[in-house]
């Protein structure tokens, strides 16, 4: 007995310009639609007849129909495209639709795999398999989509609750070093620490390397630098002094540099980095070193703890020469400084190792500024007042107590009274204000030398009350302003913006 099975489901014509210029968000993507209407119309045939996904070839019930199959016969970039934001489940589930689709996920040059307990499910290769009984299971797949593409792979994502769990990913990287990856993603849910393979090192083509709860090992000595890298982001790794300079000094092309809680790394020191535009470093240290980084325009360093003060680090060879080498950051155009940061650079200031004038610096971002440390405070003033190119300044108060505010308060009044005009300010923002005199002060003096400024924003802290707030606005409203077009928002968390 012959059972003969016809299906068929028509595509609405479409133009491939219009399909190429449709937002590409998976859920927005009509195309995406249909493809996706197409796979489960033809999935529920397959499971309702049990016939092999293999034997049903979808071009020949469109061609037995007349119409033409539109989505195969978009150029291979299109198509390409399309699978490239599809979850790797579906892109491999392609393979069920005919004989030419069956290989075309294998050409995909990104590859992202995000395994997470809740949802093992985004592996599955068609509806109807059931999550993955163990592990084992689950390198079987990546294993299995490694070994069948074809292309070189670009990217590389690997989203997992422990890395410790799966002792391939040595293999897995070691293949990737093989294959031109230009992009590697490695990170781990849980605090257990992977160690990664040395084969990471012989990726000659890496541009991009992110890394989570890992360990970085010291390079090899047949390593020979990555020549490509532009971008390097690490977060709660280990690592140690030495190899992460070696790393460093190896990346001639680093253009941004994010570490993040960063154990084993009790110094920053970067002795040649040309082409480094922006650093980013949360973490504890106990010296910084800048050399050679002429481009570096963008520099966030908080600091979860006061670096070593000795006065022997000062004279012996400039360990502490962040701002020693502040002098050759000539396109520095932002800093972003918090509270160990701000006193870093207070004591700095004191020792007369800041530079004369920041002449790029258009941003300034000011976190937890006691008002009752007047080291820290005219540190922030003098930031201000050596950047005439000042465009924008964030400034988030942390004031613990209501005492010894009086010197803060005389220290900015005769500020006030000696410094010049900040004739490029525009924007400033402050933040968890309580209204005390040396807030309002400072208020006050940005207002009174900011002939350019257009907004100023003022956002109170929870704490502030009715009657202080009544008191907030009555003397913002008495200060003097050097532009007649300021404009000041005081932004209530529990009301509605008042002018």
């Amino acid at each position: 007995m012959h059972v003969y099975i016809e299906f068929f489901y028509v595509v609405p014509p479409l133009k491939v310009f219009d399909i190429v210029n449709l937002s590409w968000r998976a859920e927005k993507c009509l195309f995406i639609k249909i493809y996706v209407d197409f796979v489960q119309k033809l999935e529920h045939m397959v499971s309702s007849f049990e016939f092999s996904p293999s034997r049903i070839d979808c071009h020949k019930v469109l061609r037995r129909r007349g119409h033409s199959d539109i989505i195969s016969n978009l150029p291979d970039n299109v198509i390409e495209s399309i699978l490239g934001r599809l979850p790797i489940r579906d892109a491999v589930r392609t393979s069920i639709l005919s004989r030419s689709w069956r290989y075309k996920w294998t050409a995909l040059p990104n590859l992202v795999f995000d395994v997470i307990d809740a949802d093992r499910s985004i592996f599955r290769l068609n509806n109807n398999a059931s999550q993955f009984e163990d592990d084992d299971e689950l390198v079987k797949v990546i294993y299995r989509i490694l070994c069948q593409h074809k292309s070189p792979i670009l990217k590389f994502r690997l989203l997992i609750q422990s890395m410790r769990s799966y002792p391939d990913v040595d293999q897995w990287i070691n293949f990737l070093s093989r294959n031109g990856i230009r992009e590697i993603n490695l990170e781990c849910l849980k605090e257990d620490r992977y160690k990664i393979h040395s084969s990471l090192f012989s990726c000659a083509n890496l541009r991009q390397l992110r890394l989570q709860h890992c360990v970085i090992p010291s390079p090899p000595p047949t390593f020979n630098g990555f020549n490509c890298l532009t971008r390097l982001i690490v977060y709660s790794v280990t690592v140690n002094n030495e190899g992460f300079e070696n790393l460093v000094a190896r990346c001639p092309q680093l253009n941004q540099l994010y570490l993040i809680c960063v154990d084993g790394l009790d110094r920053l020191n970067i002795d040649h980095a040309p082409k480094l535009q922006s650093l980013l470093f949360v973490g504890s240290l106990k010296y910084i070193c800048l050399k050679n980084t002429p481009s570096l325009s963008h520099v966030t360093i908080s600091l979860s703890q006061l670096p070593d003060m000795n006065e022997n680090l000062w004279n012996n060879g400039g360990s502490i020469s962040l701002i020693n080498n502040l002098d050759c950051l000539s396109n520095l155009k932002s800093i972003v400084a918090g509270f160990y940061s701000l006193k870093f650079l207070a004591e700095c200031r004191a020792r007369k190792r800041l530079p004369s004038t920041f002449i790029h610096l258009r941003s300034i971002y000011i976190s937890m500024l006691m008002f009752e440390d007047v080291d820290s405070l005219s540190c922030v003033v003098g930031l201000i007042t050596s950047s005439p190119n000042l465009h924008k300044l964030v400034v988030t108060t942390c004031t613990n107590s209501a005492a010894e505010m009086e010197t803060a308060t005389e220290y900015l009044e005769g500020e006030s009274r000696s410094i010049g005009g900040l004739m490029k300010l525009r924007y400033v923002v402050m933040k968890q204000i309580s209204g005390l005199g040396p807030e309002m002060e400072l208020m006050k003096l940005i207002l009174a030398k900011s002939p350019s400024l257009k907004q100023m924003k003022i956002e109170p802290d929870k704490t502030v009350d009715i009657s202080s707030e009544s008191r907030i606005l009555k003397d913002l409203v008495r200060f003097p302003r050097a532009s007649r077009i300021a404009e000041i928002i005081y932004q209530n968390q529990d009301h509605s913006p008042a002018d």
